[in-house]
């Protein structure tokens, strides 16, 4: 597959030692690349994506979860078929842009619905229905713009100042607004 046009390959996922899923935000695709092969093809989704961001697997590898603008689709890697995740009453799952799994959970750091946090989505069963959700950070002082992080021993870093609204066509909009990265970290146990 020859991938064309304007992209922004963003989040990505290891699928074992062979594959690896990413997300491409400006293209509104997410591909999973074959490391062996050295190709790219395309998912298909019930919806189309708006702007994917986030990505990430669940334990067993059965299960990929992709974060739009929109919500967090759950794709079932064994048929390929593609759902909603119902984030529950009075809860969103829209503008995500790090997404990771850990013990039956989604964790995320969320922007696109308005201020910043990081919050932790507990899931049913099936991973199709959020049963539970807890904010993890949220309006503390030293977030400004949070995106990716990592989760490790039990605790999510994540970076807390991109400093992405002084970034635009490639270049540094204003130097003197440029300060050190902060990394924060919420515990997650």
């Amino acid at each position: 597959m020859e991938i064309r046009g304007r992209h922004a390959l963003n989040d990505l996922v290891l699928h074992g030692s062979r594959e690896i899923y990413v997300t491409d935000t400006w293209a509104n695709q997410v591909y999973r690349f074959d490391r062996e092969k050295r190709s790219f093809k395309q998912l298909s989704f019930h919806r189309p994506l708006l702007y994917p961001n986030g990505i990430a697997l669940s334990d067993d590898g059965k299960l990929l979860y992709v974060a739009d603008i929109l919500g967090v689709i759950q794709v079932d890697l064994g048929n390929n078929h593609t759902r909603e995740v119902d984030p529950g009453r009075h809860s969103t799952l829209a503008g995500i842009d790090g997404l990771y799994w850990y013990k039956g959970s989604l964790v995320g750091v969320q922007y696109g619905n308005g201020p910043y946090r990081v919050a932790r989505w507990w899931l049913s069963p099936d991973g199709l229905k959020v049963t539970s959700s807890e904010v993890l950070e949220y309006r503390t002082p030293l977030i400004s713009f949070p995106t990716t992080g990592a989760i490790t021993r039990g605790k999510f870093y994540f970076i807390a100042n991109t400093g992405i609204a002084n970034y635009k066509d490639g270049k540094v909009v204003d130097s003197s607004k440029l300060e050190p990265v902060n990394i924060a970290v919420v515990p997650l146990d």
